[in-house]
């Protein structure tokens, strides 16, 4: 495809024609960049490190910056980056090649508690939204928590069960790995926080989900004054029926290409809106759909998708997550 061309996500991830011997070995890990190349991290980085931002992100994010030690200026090597996880937790990093790493051979080094990140650096035209995952996002969005055991020990859940996993099964577990550690929220000082890693990488997705978090305390959607995730869920259990509908209606959509920018993901869902008679009021009121972390309706998305998704799933706290994990994945990762 033509670099220049707009590309179409359909949700399927695209065949790569990888020759194997252009793969990263042990022994070739280090790149050597380019000046454009680290200016391009370094307004990414400044774009993102905005105390306005910052403030919205949970607090193991801000932790795991503090222990990772990030240059601002300069993309960091890989022995920088195992040398700050690999004595905290175990895990280590490795380059790859693959723009887009097929399920499968993820899990793979998932299970050998290796974290892989791209050798590919998103462009100037993409610097508030890239609808694929570069090595900012792998290396800004995740690694910071990946130097703090309770990250690795939510890492550590996904692999295990997927390998023991029926095909309709890796489907939900794609998903809920997408759902929380790429795009998950939870509660934290009775506020929204933003832990995904594909929000907190993007910072067209970081602003517009920090501007839902207002818009429901101005539409008195969300009383911040009160507990805010019973009244998040009350809404929910009573929109249920209509998020399914839009669920399906989303699905449809990325299957024609319809959801390929961020500017058509965000808003798309208004159209559906209109065509679903649901009155664009409550929780259906803004640009995205904060919903409660719910293994039903995240199971009921036919595939995990690497474009825009106009939903985002909240847990309670990070213990809260870690249960409604373990509830579907341990099951399956303790089978003979």
């Amino acid at each position: 495809m033509d670099r220049n061309q707009t590309p179409i996500y359909t949700g399927d991830i695209a065949a790569q024609q990888i020759d194997p011997a252009q793969e990263y070995t042990a022994d070739n890990q280090e790149i050597n960049f380019t000046a454009e190349q680290h200016a391009i991290w370094a307004d990414l980085f400044a774009g993102i490190h905005q105390p306005y931002l910052l403030e919205h992100l949970c607090h193991e994010y801000h932790r795991g910056l503090e222990l990772l030690e990030l240059d601002p200026y300069h993309i960091p090597t890989v022995a920088h980056l195992n040398g700050h996880i690999t004595p905290r937790t175990g895990w280590r990093v490795e380059r790859t090649v693959v723009r887009y790493t097929p399920a499968d051979d993820w899990y793979k080094k998932f299970a050998q508690r290796i974290f892989l990140i791209t050798d590919y650096l998103r462009t100037r035209d993409q610097m508030e939204f890239t609808p694929e995952p570069d090595m900012f996002h792998d290396i800004f969005g995740h690694l910071p928590f990946l130097t703090q055991k309770f990250y690795a020990d939510i890492e550590d859940k996904f692999a295990p069960a997927y390998m023991k996993a029926t095909q309709e099964e890796r489907e939900v577990i794609k998903r809920l790995a997408w759902y929380s550690t790429e795009f998950g929220l939870i509660v934290q000082d009775n506020r929204f926080k933003v832990f995904g890693a594909g929000i907190i990488s993007g910072r067209k997705e970081l602003t517009r989900t920090i501007m839902e978090f207002y818009r429901l305390g101005r539409d008195n959607v969300i009383d911040y004054t009160k507990p805010i995730y019973p009244q998040l869920y009350a809404h929910f259990q009573a929109g249920k029926t209509n998020i399914h509908r839009i669920i399906d209606g989303v699905n449809a959509l990325h299957q024609k290409g319809q959801m390929s920018s961020a500017d058509e993901g965000w808003n798309v869902v208004l159209g559906l809106y209109k065509s679903l008679g649901i009155k664009p009021e409550g929780i259906f009121g803004g640009e995205v759909i904060i919903a409660p972390f719910d293994i039903e309706t995240i199971a009921r998305i036919p595939k995990t998708v690497y474009a825009f998704n106009p939903m985002l799933f909240v847990c309670e706290s990070l213990e809260q997550m870690d249960e409604l994990l373990d509830s579907y994945l341990k099951p399956i990762a303790m089978r003979n």
